[in-house]
């Protein structure tokens, strides 16, 4: 084929991709509202039946709109709008659904409270698809100018409003409540989101009665009614609110029913919602029993439900639990990037300086033997790149192969029988040489408090092997093979408003193993690691982060034929490091005080300001510091300092993030050992014609 034929093959292809509008219509380009200055624009424009053509740009909102009736509405965007590609659509102007926004925006600025808000004027160019929204398909020039030769012509509309101001809540006034105990009338009142002296908003109304139905749920008030009356005085923009509470009688749960399980067992179904008939209802154990049933892993949508007849007073209340099965067999095969950060299994996440890319070939059974018993099995060839910033060497082969199975209800009901094993063969994290790692676990885990508490006893095991003839980085022997088994606790309470980018709540973990003593293994160690985190909010979405976190090993007993360096500091993989994109930024992954070998005690801080610059952009303001040491004690007079800033670009598997920090290194220690204040190593950021002792890392997820 010619150039020329490709050429006019693609144009062919490009063309027939291009969004085009009928001959007979308009198609609406833009639609602008004017005089928006209080209230989001994209808030209003979710509740519009006529949309405008989707253009490329720049949001710079620090938060996304809501849906319609849903908050925020007064995000405060600002969109910078260039182009519309050539093939998206052509929304079609209809002059009936432009009449009914025109209501639409009156009264949804009157649920947000602006009672004297107006449309003034419409604008609509060409004018004529005002009084007729079609034309004469036939005609080369309809009294506009088609968008080409056989398509309609193009509409812009412009809906000038005037907000007005705001009515205010001048009294809120709950009532009905009076007969029930102190602390429920206490927990109803604190449940009104609805504040004096702020602008009156429906949606926060609603959201009020209905976290006073929430209140009264859970303390077995299945049947409350809630109703709010807000009387709005409006030459004066003030309002009245008062609720209504009809608490009803205290109920008990009755029967429990299964809908929508197809062909998978049913008992264990019921046995993990643990909702006995005849005990008090409770709105927590319901939302308990849907997490629990949905933790089973075989369904795709769970919903647990009370079923609460119309008109109905009796004080049984039946539940209902419905179920979507998730698909029995799942074979999966994709690729992938791990960037600086590992994570086995459930452990603590370990900055490394390698990333790689990798393969992932899966297969899954959610419903194993019957009993809703999973199976799953993952392979993982891997191209490992060592030390990739700010260049590296040539990429080595490696490969994980991992299976696990999990076994629900045992020996109880919400409790998860886990057992698993994985291979990883590569190079060590910390140098060059190729090692064999096959681990082993079996463990019981049990989920608390609405998964806000988790716990979890397991046993461990650990076998490293180092084929003969490697050697380290600098040509010596590589640490001896050894067996490990231990014993493992793992305790976290999670009161983070998100997980995944919390804003809000604290977070507390403790990690004990115990190893060797009465079982089999090259040490008799314990090692402790707790971790605590803080989030407060601030307004805008700012938030205050903080972290510390402490690691200690108490070495027991040793086999006389491990190396010299891992009797004194533990196994290689489980050893104390600091460094990284998780640890002390301004260092590389383990580069923290003693050296990359790793110690027996270590200690981190952190503090960062993260704030919002769009709705999918962040910055960060952080300081680290830590230490980690050989010592049998820490050593808090060492306190390796560093400073940065980052960025964070979130997207639906966590943010992308990208930290440069400096080092501090008058306030590396303090007190008159300099070997940390003056060591010069290869952590540092050099630009060429600038540099300075640091580091930057690039990861996915949150520093904490």
């Amino acid at each position: 084929m010619s150039a020329r034929a490709l050429g006019l093959l693609l144009l062919t292809v490009v063309a027939s991709a291009c969004g085009k509008v009928p001959a007979n219509r308009y198609g609406v380009d833009r639609i602008r509202l004017e005089g928006m200055e209080a209230m989001d624009e994209d808030a209003l424009r979710n509740c519009l039946s006529l949309a405008e053509r989707p253009r490329a740009g720049i949001d710079f909102a620090v938060q996304s709109p809501g849906s319609c009736g849903e908050p925020p509405f007064d995000a405060g965007r600002t969109e910078l709008r260039l182009w519309a590609w050539p093939w998206t659509d052509w929304p079609l102007f209809d002059r009936i659904a432009l009449e009914q926004d025109l209501r639409r925006i009156e009264r949804w600025y009157e649920a947000r409270g602006f009672h004297h808000a107006q449309v003034t004027q419409v604008e609509v160019t060409p004018e004529a698809a005002r009084v007729d929204d079609t034309l004469p398909a036939d005609e080369a020039e309809p009294g506009c100018e088609r968008i080409d030769d056989d398509e309609g012509c193009a509409v812009e509309v412009a809906i000038h409003i005037e907000e007005g101001e705001a009515t205010q809540v001048r009294a809120i006034d709950v009532r009905g409540h009076e007969a029930l105990a102190p602390d429920v009338r206490r927990a109803i009142e604190a449940a009104v989101t609805l504040r004096v002296d702020t602008r009156f908003d429906e949606a926060t109304h609603d959201a009020s009665k209905r976290a006073i139905a929430g209140v009264l749920a859970e303390r077995g008030y299945a049947r409350a009614r809630v109703r709010g009356e807000a009387r709005v005085d409006r030459p004066a923009r003030t309002a009245r609110v008062t609720f209504l509470v009809e608490p009803g009688p205290v109920c008990r749960f009755g029967e429990v029913t299964v809908e929508g399980a197809e062909d998978l067992p049913i008992e264990p179904i019921l046995a993990a919602t643990r909702i006995d008939p005849g005990t008090r209802y409770s709105l927590r154990e319901i939302q308990e029993a849907q997490k629990a049933v949905f933790g089973l892993g075989a369904f795709s949508g769970v919903v647990v439900e009370p079923v609460l007849d119309e008109g109905s007073e009796s004080r049984e209340v039946p539940v209902r639990v419905s179920v979507t099965p998730a698909r029995r067999h799942r074979f999966g095969l994709g690729g992938g990037i791990q960037s600086g950060i590992v994570q086995r299994g459930d452990s603590e996440p370990i900055s490394v300086p390698l990333w790689d890319l990798h393969l992932k070939a899966k297969y899954e059974n959610r419903n194993l033997f019957g009993g809703l018993r999973r199976l799953q099995i993952e392979e993982r060839p891997r191209l490992i790149i060592q030390e990739p910033f700010p260049s590296f060497e040539t990429p080595r082969f490696g490969n994980v192969l991992g299976v696990e199975f999990r076994q629900p209800g045992f020996p109880e009901a919400r409790t998860t029988l886990v057992v698993g094993a994985e291979h990883e063969f590569g190079p060590d994290p910390f140098d060059t040489f190729f090692r064999h790692r096959v681990d082993a676990r079996v463990s019981l885990e049990r989920n608390f408090w609405l998964h806000r508490i988790f716990a979890s006893v397991a046993w461990k095991s650990s076998f490293y092997r180092v084929p003969d003839g490697e050697t380290t980085n600098e040509g010596g022997e590589p640490p001896a093979n050894y067996d490990l088994m231990y014993l493992e606790q793992v305790l976290r309470l999670d009161l983070r408003d998100d997980p995944n980018r919390p804003h809000g709540g604290f977070f507390l973990q403790l990690r004990a193993q115990e190893a060797g003593f009465f079982l089999p293994s090259s040490w008799s160690y314990v090692r402790l690691t707790p971790d605590v985190r803080g989030y407060i909010p601030l307004p805008k979405r700012i938030t205050i982060a903080a972290r510390f976190a402490l690691g200690m090993y108490f070495i027991r007993g040793v086999d006389a034929d491990i190396d010299e360096t891992s009797q004194a500091l533990g196994p290689r993989d489980l050893r104390l490091r600091g460094g990284g994109a998780s640890s002390v930024r301004g260092y590389l992954p383990g580069r923290l005080g003693d050296g990359q070998d790793g110690g027996t005690r270590r200690w981190e801080a952190s503090l960062e300001l993260r704030f919002p610059i769009t709705a999918s952009l962040g910055g960060v303001l952080f300081g680290d510091m830590g230490d980690v040491s050989r010592e049998t004690s820490f050593r808090f007079d060492h306190p390796q300092t560093s400073v940065g800033l980052g960025l964070r670009y979130f997207t639906i598997v966590g943010p992308i993030r990208f930290d440069i920090a400096w080092q501090i290194r008058d306030a590396a220690v303090f007190g008159e050992d300099e070997r940390l204040r003056g060591r010069r190593d290869d952590t540092r950021v050099d630009f060429g014609f600038a540099g300075f002792p640091g580091a930057y890392h690039i990861s996915i997820g949150e520093a904490f």
